[in-house]
C-alpha cells in the first residue's frame, strides 16, 4: 500500500489552494459586514477538505464560495471598476480550471506535496494582490493573509513529517525557509502586516523544495529537472531570479548616492529594466544610485543582455565539466544553437563579439569624454557603462539628459549608434558580414541575409523620415550637419535601444507614430534587441507581396519559407498585438494619463527600448508593476513563445476536411 507521499491523486493542488484561501473573504469586507463573509469561508475551507475525495462535491463548494467572495467584496469592487475587471477575470479563471483543467491526468500530483504546493502558491499570490490593491493594510486584511501563510506551512509541516527520510534535502529547505520567515517576523514585530508578510519566505521556499511529478509518470522528478529540462522555465526562472536579485542590492543602503535607500518597489523597476535591457527608469540612475549601485546596474544588464546560459555554459567549459543532456538542450535552444556539439563554439563566439565590441567601443568613447570635460576616472567609468548599455540595447545612461548633451558630438553619437546596430544584430548576421562583403563562397544563412536587409531598409527609412518629420522642429536649432547626425542616431535607438538625443515630449505627432512602429518591430533575432524581431516582419511582409502576386509559395534568396516559418511570424505578432492592447487597458484603467502616452509607454516598454513621452516618471505604484510586467513579458514572452512553438509534436495520423473561409 503506497504512502501519501507517493499517491497521486487530481485535485491535490487545488485542495491546498482552497485551503490557504479560506481566510480570504474577509479581507475583503468591512468589519461591520465580517458576517457576510462566514458562509463563503466555510465553502472553501470545506472544499479544500473533500475536493480529493469527493471531486464533484468538492468543486461545487468551491464555486459556491468564490461566487460568495465576490459577492462580499461587492462593496469593495463597485468604487474601483479596474479592481472589478481583475477580480472578475480571476473569478473565471479559478472556476474554468476548477471544473476543466485540474482533474486531468497531467496535472496530477503526489497528495500530500500537491496540498502544500498549492497552498503555498494561493498563499503568495493572495500576499501579491492584498499588496497592490491597498498601500494601507487593516488588521481585517492582514489576519487572512497571516493565516494564508500559516496553513500552507502547515500543510508543508504534514509532508515533511512524511517525507522527512526520502526527501532529507528538500525537507531541510523547507525548514530553513520556515526559520528565515519565523526571525523576519520576530525582527519586524510588532508591525502588523511585515509579520504577515515574512509568511512569504516560507512560501517561496516550499514552491522550490516540494518535489513533482512528471507528466506521464509517478516518480518524482529530480531537484531542478522541472527547470533545467524545459528552455521556457529555465528562461523565465533565470530572468525573474536575476530581477529579484538586482531589486534586493539596488534596495540597500550603499546602493544609494543619498543616506536613504531607494525603496522597494523603486529598486525592483530599476532592476527589472536593466535586466530586461529596457532603459526606463523611474528613478535618476546618476543621482539616486551610488557607484556600487550602477556597478548592479551594470551586471544586471550584461547578464540579462546576453542571457544566464551564455555566461553558464562558458563557466561550465573553464571548469572542465560537462552539461547534463538536458541542460545542454535547454541551453542549445536558448541561444539558437541547432546542432549541440556547436554550443561551447557557439558561446565562445558570442563573448568574444561582446568582448571586442564592449572594449572597443569603450575605448574609442574615452577620449570623446575625456574632450568633453570628465575626470580621467570619471570618463572612463562613463564610457565603459555607455558601451556596455549601449551593446545589450539597454539604453540606461549616467547623464540626467541621456546623450541630449552629446547632440553636437557626432562621434559620440556614431560610436554608440555602430554599439547599437551591432549588438541588435544576432551573432549569426555579424559573423556574417564578412562573407557577404568578400562574396566568400561559404554560403550565408538566408536568416542573416533577411535580417541584415530588414534591419538596412528599418535604419535607412526611420532616419529619412525623422529627418523630413523634425527638420524644422525637434531638429531646428541644430546645424543642418547635426541634423543629420540626431536624425541618424534616433533612429538607429528607435527600435531597441532606448537612447536619446532628442527630446521625445517634442516630436510630432507622426515622429511619435513611427518610433511606435519601429519600437513594435525591434531589432533581430538572437541578438539583445527586443519587439517582434526584423525578420519576423519581413516574413509577413513577403507573405503579403506572395498573396498579392497569386505565387504558390514565398521565396527569398534563392530559397522557399516553410510554412511553419510563416504561422510562427503570424502568431508572434497576434500575440503582440494582444499584450499591447491588454497592456494599455490596464494602464486606461488605473492612470490619470494621456492616451497617447500611454500607448508609447507600453510599446517602449514590451519592445525593451526604453524611450519615453513624460509618462514613467507619473506612474503610480500599480503602473509601475503593470509596466514592470510588461517590460518582463517583452523581454521573455516572445523568445518563450517561439521556443514553445519550435518543439515538434506528434504528427496527426489522420487529417480532417480543408475549407476556405475569407478574411481581410
Amino acid at each position: 500500500m503506497r504512502s501519501a507521499q507517493a499517491e497521486v491523486r487530481p485535485f491535490s493542488a487545488a485542495s491546498g489552494a482552497l485551503l490557504a484561501l479560506s481566510a480570504a473573504p474577509f479581507a475583503v469586507v468591512s468589519a461591520q459586514w465580517a458576517a457576510v463573509a462566514v458562509l463563503p469561508s466555510i465553502c472553501l475551507l470545506s472544499a479544500g477538505l473533500v475536493i480529493v475525495q469527493k471531486p464533484r462535491v468538492g468543486r461545487a463548494l468551491a464555486t459556491m464560495g468564490i461566487v460568495g467572495v465576490l459577492g462580499a467584496a461587492g462593496p469593495l469592487l463597485s468604487g474601483n471598476p479596474a479592481l472589478a475587471l481583475a477580480a472578475l477575470i480571476a473569478a473565471l479563471v479559478a472556476l474554468a480550471a476548477m471544473w476543466d483543467v485540474v482533474g486531468r491526468p497531467g496535472t496530477r500530483r503526489p497528495l500530500l506535496a500537491g496540498r502544500a504546493y498549492g497552498a503555498a502558491v494561493a498563499a503568495l499570490l493572495f500576499w501579491t494582490t492584498a499588496a497592490l490593491v491597498r498601500p494601507l493594510h487593516p488588521l481585517l486584511e492582514t489576519i487572512p493573509v497571516a493565516a494564508g501563510f500559516v496553513i500552507a506551512a502547515g500543510t508543508g509541516f504534514s509532508w515533511a513529517v512524511e517525507g522527512r527520510r526520502e526527501f532529507p534535502r528538500r525537507v531541510g529547505v523547507l525548514a530553513l525557509g520556515a526559520g528565515i520567515a519565523v526571525f523576519v517576523a520576530v525582527m519586524v514585530a510588532p508591525a502588523a502586516w511585515p509579520v504577515a508578510s515574512a509568511g512569504a519566505v516560507y512560501a517561496v521556499a516550499a514552491v522550490l523544495a516540494l518535489p513533482r511529478v512528471s507528466r506521464f509518470e509517478v516518480e518524482p522528478l529530480g531537484w531542478w529537472e522541472p527547470l533545467l529540462g524545459h528552455p521556457e522555465r529555465l528562461l523565465v526562472g533565470t530572468f525573474l531570479g536575476l530581477s529579484a536579485l538586482g531589486a534586493v542590492l539596488l534596495a540597500l543602503p550603499v546602493s544609494a548616492a543619498g543616506e536613504r535607500g531607494a525603496g522597494l518597489l523603486d529598486a525592483a523597476f530599476t532592476a527589472v529594466s536593466a535586466v530586461c535591457v529596457t532603459g526606463l527608469i523611474v528613478l535618476d540612475t546618476p543621482v539616486a544610485f551610488s557607484f556600487a549601485g550602477q556597478v548592479v546596474i551594470l551586471a544586471l544588464i550584461q547578464v540579462g543582455g546576453l542571457g544566464i546560459m551564455t555566461f553558464s555554459t562558458a563557466v561550465l567549459r573553464v571548469m572542465g565539466r560537462r552539461m547534463s543532456l538536458r541542460h545542454e538542450g535547454a541551453a542549445a535552444s536558448l541561444i539558437s544553437v541547432r546542432d549541440r556539439g556547436q554550443l561551447v563554439d557557439s558561446t565562445r563566439r558570442i563573448l568574444r563579439l561582446t568582448l571586442v565590441s564592449e572594449s572597443l567601443g569603450a575605448a574609442l568613447l574615452l577620449p570623446c569624454f575625456l574632450l568633453q570635460g570628465d575626470a580621467p576616472l570619471q570618463a572612463v567609468w562613463r564610457a565603459v557603462f555607455t558601451s556596455v548599455s549601449a551593446f545589450c540595447n539597454a539604453g540606461f545612461a549616467l547623464q540626467s539628459d541621456n546623450l541630449a548633451g552629446y547632440q553636437s558630438n557626432p562621434m559620440v553619437l556614431h560610436i554608440v549608434a555602430l554599439l547599437i546596430i551591432t549588438g541588435g544584430l544576432s551573432p549569426v548576421t555579424v559573423y556574417a558580414v564578412p562573407s557577404l562583403l568578400r562574396r566568400r563562397a561559404r554560403p550565408v544563412p538566408v536568416q542573416a541575409r533577411l535580417g541584415l536587409v530588414a534591419a538596412g531598409v528599418l535604419l535607412a527609412g526611420g532616419f529619412l523620415l525623422l529627418a523630413v518629420f523634425e527638420w524644422n522642429h525637434a531638429l531646428a536649432h541644430l546645424s543642418w550637419a547635426d541634423r543629420l547626425h540626431n536624425a541618424w542616431f534616433q533612429s538607429v535607438t528607435l527600435r531597441t535601444a532606448g537612447f536619446n538625443s532628442l527630446d521625445f515630449a517634442v516630436l510630432q505627432p507622426a515622429s511619435l507614430t513611427l518610433a511606435m512602429a519601429w519600437m513594435f518591430i525591434g531589432g533581430g533575432p538572437g541578438g539583445t534587441a527586443g519587439g517582434i524581431k526584423t525578420t519576423t516582419m519581413a516574413v509577413l511582409v513577403l507573405s503579403a507581396f506572395q498573396i498579392v502576386k497569386g505565387s504558390p509559395r514565398v521565396g527569398v534568396f534563392g530559397r522557399h519559407l516553410g510554412e511553419g516559418t510563416r504561422h510562427r511570424a503570424a502568431a508572434v505578432v497576434m500575440l503582440a498585438s494582444v499584450t499591447v492592447i491588454g497592456a494599455v487597458v490596464a494602464l486606461q484603467l488605473t492612470q490619470a494619463l494621456p492616451g497617447i502616452e500611454i500607448l508609447f509607454e507600453v510599446i517602449s516598454a514590451l519592445g525593451t527600448v526604453g524611450l519615453s513621452i513624460g509618462a514613467t516618471a507619473r506612474l503610480d505604484e500599480i503602473g509601475k508593476v503593470i509596466v514592470m510586467v510588461c517590460m518582463f513579458v517583452g523581454r521573455v514572452g516572445g523568445l518563450s513563445l517561439l521556443m514553445f512553438m519550435s518543439q515538434r509534436g506528434a504528427p496527426l495520423m489522420a487529417a480532417r476536411p480543408e475549407e476556405e473561409i475569407d478574411v481581410g
